[in-house]
């Protein structure tokens, strides 16, 4: 009899146009979520999300920008389904391949709905640090799925991909086949920042994954600086923030560029390790960045988005969970 599993990518979401609903939706469940492990008052995230909503519809319109994030993760939905068939032919186990977002449509709480006949379900996080708002929130899901139906297999969350070094291998040579191999630029190594300490100078008493951040963080520069192919001067890691709700992580990519321009380096390479595909917090605000700082020349490596062999990663790590 063949085994039916549904595989869900779930990535965060982004609005796709420049409508004030859609944006405002977007940032208002995004701030909802938020809202589960930290205090942010319901009025406050009201009004943020109107004045986001407003400030992305006119920003968006008058430049022609547009978010392609959910866009490549519905490709990285087809490239893995393609990629599961052609290696499961035989098999008695099919697979069917989605792509689903935390605060955007198609929603994931939707998605788990309409594959609940499945013989299995897999949450596949589509970011590669976990943290109470990615993996966490994915793993709160299926466990209130057990706990409604009674189920006595709930949804499967496809996570720690932080600590794979099969992963980093990957990113290098993603890495190495777009970097500008120009002698004495600088490598950024960015990745999405987190709360460190909130107004009152309290640790965060959720999940941020800061600690994951560290780790791969570390073993990413130190495995870019032993590679053979390394011709940068200078590895480090940088982070994109929000600067909202207290201490963020440092040092930001606008102060990590700056201090490279002091240091007499004048090109930098950034590669949003911290994400599994480009959105507008690499595409929007980091270049925002790079354009306010010193640094004469800033290229931006793709993130690995439908990067071959991340793929083939991808569907080697679905048929493992789907196999147990």
């Amino acid at each position: 009899m063949m085994k039916k599993v549904a595989v869900i990518l779930v990535a965060h979401g982004e609005a796709e146009t420049d409508s004030f609903p859609e944006n405002f939706s977007m940032i208002r469940h995004t701030l909802a979520h938020a809202g589960e492990v930290m205090n942010i008052p319901l009025p406050l995230q009201l009004a943020a999300s109107v004045f986001g909503g407003l400030k992305n519809w006119l920003e968006f319109r008058s430049s022609g920008y547009r978010s392609p994030q959910k866009h490549i993760t519905r490709r990285q939905a087809e490239r893995l389904g393609d990629e599961l068939r052609r290696h499961s032919l035989g098999e008695d186990t099919s697979y069917e391949v989605s792509a689903a977002y935390h605060v955007a449509p198609p929603f994931v709480d939707n998605l788990l709905e309409e594959t609940s006949r499945f013989d299995m379900q897999l949450l596949v996080t589509m970011s590669p640090v976990d943290s109470d708002m990615t993996a966490g929130r994915l793993q709160h899901l299926a466990l209130s799925r057990r706990a409604a139906e009674g189920n006595a297999r709930p949804p499967v969350v496809v996570c720690g991909f932080w600590d794979d070094p099969m992963l980093y291998r990957i990113y290098l040579d993603h890495l190495f086949s777009h970097a500008s191999g120009e002698e004495g630029s600088a490598l950024l190594l960015t990745f999405h920042g987190t709360l460190i300490k909130d107004d009152k100078g309290n640790e965060p008493r959720f999940s941020t994954g800061y600690p994951e951040i560290l780790r791969m963080g570390r073993a990413l520069r130190e495995a870019v600086r032993n590679d053979p192919r390394n011709s940068y001067k200078h590895v480090s890691i940088a982070y994109l923030n929000h600067q909202v709700g207290g201490t963020w992580t440092e040092p930001s990519l606008l102060n990590s560029l700056s201090a490279l321009a002091r240091s007499g380096i004048t090109s930098a390479d950034v590669f949003s390790v911290g994400y599994f595909s480009d959105g507008t917090e690499i595409l929007r605000h980091g270049k925002e960045e790079a354009q306010a700082s010193p640094i004469q020349s800033v290229r931006f490596i793709p993130c690995l988005n439908e990067n071959e062999e991340f793929i083939k990663y991808l569907a080697g790590k679905v048929k493992e969970a789907a196999s147990k």
